[in-house]
């Protein structure tokens, strides 16, 4: 019978196929080691202490109006804008999207060879939308049927140069001699690089800096408006060749916009930051209004939208884009009791330390008063916490304490207490479940 391989091999032998085989494997044994560590550290998480520091102030004002944003077709704006209603429903809007313009507000159509417009199906939506104070945000989007090659609303005109003359009147009638709105922000397309909307690329004949040339040049031929503002690409996610392609170009570009679809908040933030990084080489690029005029935790329709899930993933973007200051976050879901209470986080932001995996704050100081904002946020929505939250460097003296639940998880203080502090130091332990939003308040009343 033939022995085993190994009763043939010699002792050094051995040793050095065993040498081998750890030089082989070692790596991979210690990446799944630091996988599963990784795994575990990320199951378990870090809890949040909260420490505001009252007295130092970190130099960033927080404006809440972004978020004032909205966007969607037709159908939510019929719900939103209905014929004959006082009010909007929308919770103090400030800037209105439009976004699908030429295939349902504006038609153009050819006659004796001569393009004609009517806008009036549109005057009436952005009559309603001034009607509340906000001011539209249209994107010049899709291509005229009546212009489009085979008749495709997503494909490039027969001739660009119908394009640009749609996009003069368009911009002639909205911010000049026909409604004189004031400073509409156009966007240039909608989503072009998905292939329901056109599947345009930055190449070929398809080229979506070819549509922006000419959407330019019809900008500028454009004689007795308001200010007005042109840019994009409104892509449904950030890209860095689109960004900087469109910065390299010598056409006008006054913003810069995308879409964000993510159910991770800090997405936001580390987009803000890679479009600084990627626009180093175009310094004015850099310091453009950015636009995100669609955002969510999915582009899809989903059950969470509407409920507490949604309510503390919106709460959480906004404590990443407040310091970061937007020209505006656009969401097709209106929250007016989450809106009202962001709204009272306007002011000079303060030094905070202490946040955790889930639990994110914001604090902010308005006169007298000092504001935390708690989120507590979790993908998987399971997440409870109870959080020791401090706030330091106080004057000492008799405050007014409050405690809000946004999203009605918590009960709340319906009555403002009083909060005596004698050391500079107030500390509470605040409750929070999964998915819940609190907004703690103290303010020292104004001596007479």
């Amino acid at each position: 019978m033939n022995s085993p391989i190994t009763s043939r091999l010699n002792g050094k032998a051995v040793s050095l196929i065993s040498l081998v085989a750890l030089l082989i494997f070692l790596p991979l044994l210690l990446l799944a080691a630091y996988e599963t560590a990784t795994i575990i550290s990320r199951a378990a998480g870090e809890p949040a202490r909260i420490i505001v520091d009252a007295g130092r102030e970190t130099g960033e004002v927080i404006e809440p109006e972004f978020i004032h944003a909205f966007t969607e077709g037709k159908e939510e704006m019929n719900n939103w804008f209905r014929p004959g209603q006082t009010k909007a429903s929308l919770p103090n809007p400030q800037r209105v999207r439009i976004k699908r313009l030429y295939d349902y507000y504006v038609t153009v159509t050819r006659q004796d060879g001569t393009l004609v417009f009517n806008f009036s199906r549109a005057d009436r939506l952005i009559d309603a939308i001034r009607a509340t104070g906000a001011l539209p945000v249209i994107s010049l989007s899709y291509m005229p049927q009546g212009i489009a090659r085979d008749g495709v609303i997503t494909n490039q005109p027969v001739d660009w140069d119908e394009w640009s003359f749609v996009v003069q009147k368009t911009i002639e009638h909205f911010s000049g001699g026909g409604r004189n709105i004031p400073d509409i922000y156009y966007e240039v397309w909608n989503e072009p690089d998905l292939p329901q909307f056109g599947g345009w690329t930055l190449e070929g004949d398809k080229n979506y800096l070819t549509l922006y040339d000419y959407t330019a040049k019809g900008a500028g031929r454009v004689e007795g408006a308001n200010r007005f503002y042109l840019g994009g690409p409104a892509t449904s996610k950030l890209y860095q060749n689109w960004v900087q392609a469109l910065a390299g170009r010598e056409n006008r570009l006054d913003f810069l916009s995308w879409h964000t679809y993510s159910d991770d908040p800090a997405r936001f933030a580390f987009d803000h930051q890679d479009v600084t990084a990627w626009l180093i080489r175009y310094p004015e690029a850099a310091l453009l209004p950015r636009l995100i005029t669609e955002f969510g935790f999915t582009d899809a329709k989903d059950l969470r939208y509407g409920t507490r899930f949604s309510t503390a993933y919106t709460a959480s973007v906004f404590r990443y884009m407040a310091p970061l200051r937007p020209k505006g976050l656009f969401s097709i879901e209106p929250q007016y009791q989450l809106f009202s209470y962001l709204d009272r986080m306007k002011g000079v932001r303060l030094a905070l330390t202490g946040e955790g995996t889930w639990v994110k704050a914001l604090a902010i100081k308005q006169g007298t008063r000092r504001s935390i904002l708690l989120v507590n946020y979790d993908p998987t929505g399971n997440h409870v916490e109870t959080v020791p939250v401090s706030v330091i460097g106080l004057q000492n003296g008799t405050y007014e304490y409050s405690k809000h639940s946004i999203d009605g998880s918590v009960d709340e203080i319906r009555k403002t207490q009083t909060e005596t502090i004698k050391d500079g130091t107030f500390t509470k332990q605040i409750y929070m479940p999964a998915q819940s939003v609190i907004l703690l308040e103290l303010t020292l009343p104004n001596r007479r």
